[in-house]
This record gives C-alpha cells, sequence and structure tokens, in this order.
C-alpha cells in the first residue's frame, strides 16, 4: 500500500514537472517572438554569402522614406517551370527587403489572365513602351508547339513615379541564364529604387573631335550606362565652356557667371588626332574642378584592322600631345606594344586549296587575353578582358596626394616591342622564345585619385591670358581618373546589316564575350562615386559541384560515412537512454 502511495507521489511529481516544463517553453518562444519584432537579425552560413545582403543596400532601405512597390509579372498558369522557380527567388529576395524596411511593399500579377489576344498584345506593347520587353518562351505540348511572352521583371514606384527592373537577364557568355540572373538578382532590384530616388541622374560624356570611336563603336556602353547616368557626346573645338558652366550675366556690364562642370565623367575613347592646347586646358580645368576622367589611350597606330587588307604594317608611335597631361596626372602610357602568351586566335591563311583560301586559328600575341587584376572592386569579379595592341603603363611622379591603383596587368610571359616596329599576323606562325617574353605583370590600367596639380601650373601660355580671369586653378579638389593603354577594350563590333551592335569585349572569330562591358561600366560607376553598385555587381555566387572522380573511388567509403554514422549515433544515443534509465530506477 505504501509503495502505491510513492508511486503516485512520484507520477503526479513527474507530471508537474513535465508541465513547468512545458509551460517554460512556451513562455520562452512567446518572449522570443516578442522580441524578434523588435530585434532583426539573421546569419548566413554560404561560403559566399547569397543570402545576405549588402551593406549598402541595407542602408539604403533603412532609410526609405516613403513606399516603394514592386509590382513583378513572373506569374501564370503556363509559366515556364525554371521561370516559376526563379519567382520564388525574386520573392525570397523582396521578402529580404521587406524584413529591412516596411515602406517595401510588391505582389505578384499575372499580366493576361483573362485576357483576349488583342488585349494581349496591347499590354505587351505597353510593357515594352517602359523598358520591360517581354520574352517568348516555346514549348511543345500533346497540342504542338505553343509560344508564351513572359515579361522579365517587375515595374518600381515610389512617389507618382516608377522605372522597370528586368530580373530575368541573359548571360552575355551564354551560359546558364538563372545562375547569371541570382548573381545579378540584388543589383536589378535596387538600382531602380536608387534611381528613383536621385532626383538628377550624374552626366557621362564621351568626347568627339579627335578621332575618337564614333558613336556606332561605343554604342554598346553607352547603352549600358543609360540605365543609370545620361549619357551624350561633346566635341571641344576650343571652346571654354564645352564642359563647364560659364555664362555672362549681362551683356551691357560683361559680368561673367562662372558654375560648376556640365558633366560629371568624360571618356575619352581612343584618339587618333592630336589635341589642341586650349582643348587639353579645357580637359585639364575640367579636372581641376573634380571632373573625372576615363582615358582609353592607343599611344600607337596598330590596329585589327590595319591587318584586314595586309598580312603586315609598320606600327609607329601616334601624336597626340597628351603625354604632359598624363604626366603631371602620374602616368606615362608608352609607345609601345605588348605581346603576351596569354593571348587570342584569329584566323590565318596557311595554305590555298583549288582556288579557295584555307585558314587555321593561330595564336596571336598582340590580341590579349587578360586574367591578372588587382584587388579593387571595379575589377574584383571580372574573369577576362580581351584587349588589342596594348602599351605598357609606367608609374611617374612624386605628388605625396595622388594614390594609385594597378587595375590590369599582362600574364607572367610578357614581351615589350618598342616601335616603330612591323607587326604581322605571321608571328603566331612562329613557336615564340621563352627567354624573349622575359617581363611580367605589366600594367595596361591603372587608377590615380586624390588632388592633382594642373599640367599648365607655372606654365599658362601668353595667349591664354585673356581667360586667366575665368578662375584658372593650379590644383584641384579630391577626383579621381582611370588610365587604361588600349582603346579597342571599349570598342562594340557592329552588324550594319542587322543594325545591331554586339556587346564590348565580343570576339567575331571565338564568339566569346569577354567581360569589357563590366569593366567599363565598374570604372564609370567607380567614378561616379556610386561605389555601393560597383559593390553589387562584385557579388558572385559559386555553385559547388560533385566530384565524380572522388565519388566512384571512395564509393563504398562515403556509403558508410553518410548511412553508418547517422545510425551509430542513434545507437550510441539509445544505448546511453536505456542505460540512464536503469541506474536512475535501480537507485530509487
Amino acid at each position: 500500500m505504501k509503495k502505491n502511495s510513492n508511486i503516485n507521489k512520484e507520477s503526479k511529481k513527474f507530471k508537474r514537472r513535465s508541465f513547468l516544463a512545458l509551460l517554460s517553453v512556451v513562455v520562452i518562444v512567446i518572449i522570443a517572438n516578442i522580441l524578434s519584432s523588435f530585434f532583426f537579425y539573421r546569419i548566413d552560413l554560404t561560403k559566399d554569402k547569397r543570402h545576405s545582403l549588402s551593406k549598402s543596400t541595407i542602408e539604403m532601405l533603412n532609410k526609405l522614406e516613403d513606399r516603394v512597390y514592386f509590382r513583378v509579372y513572373l506569374k501564370g498558369k503556363d509559366q515556364p517551370a525554371d521561370y516559376q522557380l526563379f519567382a520564388k527567388q525574386v520573392e525570397q529576395m523582396l521578402q529580404t527587403f521587406r524584413s529591412y524596411s516596411k515602406n517595401v511593399y510588391f505582389e505578384f500579377i499575372d499580366p493576361i489572365e483573362g485576357k483576349t489576344n488583342e488585349e494581349i498584345n496591347s499590354i505587351m506593347g505597353e510593357f515594352v513602351k517602359k523598358g520591360l520587353e517581354p520574352i517568348p518562351i516555346s514549348r511543345e505540348d500533346a497540342s504542338g508547339y505553343s509560344t508564351r511572352l513572359v515579361v522579365p521583371g517587375a515595374i518600381v514606384s515610389y512617389r507618382n513615379r516608377e522605372y522597370p527592373a528586368k530580373v530575368v537577364v541573359a548571360d552575355p557568355a551564354g551560359a546558364d541564364w538563372m545562375k547569371y540572373s541570382n548573381e545579378e538578382l540584388e543589383y536589378n532590384l535596387v538600382a531602380p529604387i536608387r534611381r528613383l530616388l536621385k532626383t538628377e541622374k550624374p552626366k557621362v560624356a564621351y568626347l568627339d573631335g579627335h578621332g575618337e570611336l564614333d558613336f556606332w563603336s561605343t554604342c554598346w556602353t553607352a547603352m549600358q550606362l543609360q540605365r543609370f547616368y545620361n549619357v551624350s557626346r561633346i566635341t571641344l573645338d576650343g571652346k571654354i565652356n564645352a564642359l563647364r558652366n560659364i555664362s555672362i550675366d549681362d551683356t551691357i556690364s560683361g559680368n561673367i557667371v562662372l558654375g560648376k562642370n556640365k558633366y560629371d565623367v568624360l571618356i575619352i575613347a581612343q584618339p587618333t588626332q592630336p589635341f589642341r592646347e586650349y582643348d587639353k586646358y579645357v580637359i585639364d580645368q575640367f579636372i581641376m574642378r573634380g571632373g573625372k576622367v576615363l582615358w582609353l589611350i592607343d599611344n600607337t597606330n596598330a590596329s585589327l584592322d590595319s591587318l584586314q587588307s595586309a598580312p603586315e604594317f609598320f606600327a609607329t608611335p601616334r601624336a597626340l600631345y597628351v603625354n604632359d597631361l598624363l604626366f603631371t596626372y602620374g602616368v606615362r602610357i608608352n609607345t609601345d606594344l605588348i605581346q603576351d602568351l596569354s593571348c587570342m586566335p584569329v584566323p590565318q591563311q596557311v595554305s590555298i586549296i583549288g582556288d579557295q583560301p584555307q585558314y587555321k586559328f593561330m595564336a596571336f600575341p598582340y590580341s590579349l587575353d587578360v586574367v591578372n587584376f588587382g584587388n579593387h572592386p571595379i575589377v574584383r569579379n571580372l574573369k577576362d578582358v580581351k584587349v588589342d595592341f596594348a602599351g605598357s603603363i609606367d608609374l611617374v611622379g612624386n605628388n605625396a596626394d595622388l594614390s594609385k591603383t594597378i587595375l590590369m596587368t599582362t600574364s607572367e610571359r610578357t614581351k615589350v616591342v618598342p616601335t616603330p616596329s612591323i607587326v604581322t599576323l605571321r608571328v603566331g606562325l612562329v613557336k615564340p622564345n621563352i627567354q624573349e617574353f622575359a617581363y611580367r605583370n605589366v600594367p595596361i590600367a591603372v587608377l590615380v585619385e586624390g588632388n592633382f596639380n594642373s599640367a599648365f601650373k607655372g606654365i599658362l601660355p601668353i595667349e591664354f591670358d585673356t581667360i586667366k580671369e575665368l578662375d584658372f586653378r593650379e590644383k584641384s579638389e579630391y577626383t579621381r581618373q582611370i588610365f587604361v593603354s588600349d582603346g579597342d577594350i571599349i570598342r562594340n563590333p557592329f552588324d550594319s546589316k542587322r543594325n545591331q551592335p554586339y556587346p564590348a569585349g565580343y570576339d567575331i572569330y571565338t564568339r566569346q564575350t569577354f567581360d569589357n562591358t563590366e569593366f567599363i561600366v565598374n570604372c564609370v560607376n567607380y567614378l561616379c562615386a556610386d561605389d555601393d553598385l560597383l559593390q553589387l555587381r562584385a557579388k558572385n555566387f559559386k555553385i559547388g559541384s560533385l566530384n565524380t572522380e572522388k565519388l566512384r573511388n571512395n564509393k563504398v567509403l562515403l556509403a558508410l560515412i553518410n548511412i553508418g554514422i547517422p545510425l551509430a549515433i542513434i545507437a550510441i544515443l539509445g544505448i546511453f537512454l536505456i542505460v540512464s534509465r536503469k541506474i536512475r530506477f535501480t537507485k530509487k
């Protein structure tokens, strides 16, 4: 009887302890949920931080003063499976946005649900006007082939203004579009918000008037830059107000009003004609007032076009008369040519069968495949860049106010060819003498930032005396410049028959697209101080893959590890619980 009483007491104690434990868990969960509503924190255990937003994005979301609304059109009954999967990833990204800011709202819309064919055509036309050109997706089913139009993104609204966000983007290299779109997703969703938040877009100008690359040769990068900047072309023509806002307030008194620079960034893309002193002065004073310049300079006349009509040509230095400017700014672009064993192939005629010439791809060391980059956000995520007939760059001067960063270099097997010299296609037919390729990591792109000295400091020509009253400056405010010893880096091939440009860096022989476009856009982002956009572009997701050879060789071991170890852990825990219960009840 006494024994039963003790058992009942133990049972009541056990129930009481269980109830208190359950109550404690419930209270802890409730408190944790209450605290989590006030504090937000997450841990991203992935190596590449693919589930984490960049610091600049979080800061922007936290500072939103009004609602940002995303109308996402990646929805529909007949949506392809891969697009449905990608739509979920877009939703997860927007949910992450909302976790940092309650001013972010979004909805997914099927734009063609319940619409007639005429209405669908009208709706798709409106999307084209708004910058979201639908993508035709063809597939085969029981009834045959059918085509569905997928709207590749969203319309972002903020304070009665809207802007397109194209999130489905094709990889220029032709790889998996979903992986590429995932890598660019945060960037493509954040860029429209930043565009809507800015009341005025920075201004970027391509320079004309000195034989620079024309509109069609640079239209690809111009189109990419137009997403964030006002892009135009400008001819100096000796006008002192070409790059500055200078006006006469009163024609009678002749009072002159001196304003700021008209542009934020000036792109000088492969000039081929000499610069006049007045034009150099205008550029110099543009820099002294905080203007940024992207110099893409070929200091020789060498080009692939010269080899189209003849198998060789005579390369000579190009007289641009800008070396004094560049030297004052801390660099010297030499009048030599670089050969590199890390190079691209070009087709060369090796024989003639009948009346048909036979071609073979041969390495051409003047056409560089650049893979060596510095540790800077501009080039951090680049894989390779195509460069033709580049020259070497030297860092010169002792201006302590300047900081210099090498962005790109040649490989460890480089040869520097002085000019004048003969350039021939047959160089690829000869086995290279490795001893001649003794140079390594020759700079071909350099960033210089800080306070620059004027190239006209102390040597202002007498004929410039009339413009001294226009506030001549000998020292610049803090600014940035980038110097590249190749102008073809920005050139895009253009198909005149289809009236269609190819991306900058597209190789018409191998049909490979290099990272030239990304390099130019990154340069302009950095020069415009859009460092946050640059950080977003530098994100890269590395998808891990299994080593099939190791899987075959270690099949039994891997099976034991993945099956045996979990079973052994469960068995050990079971034995431990049984033994502990037996010891506890034996004592009682």
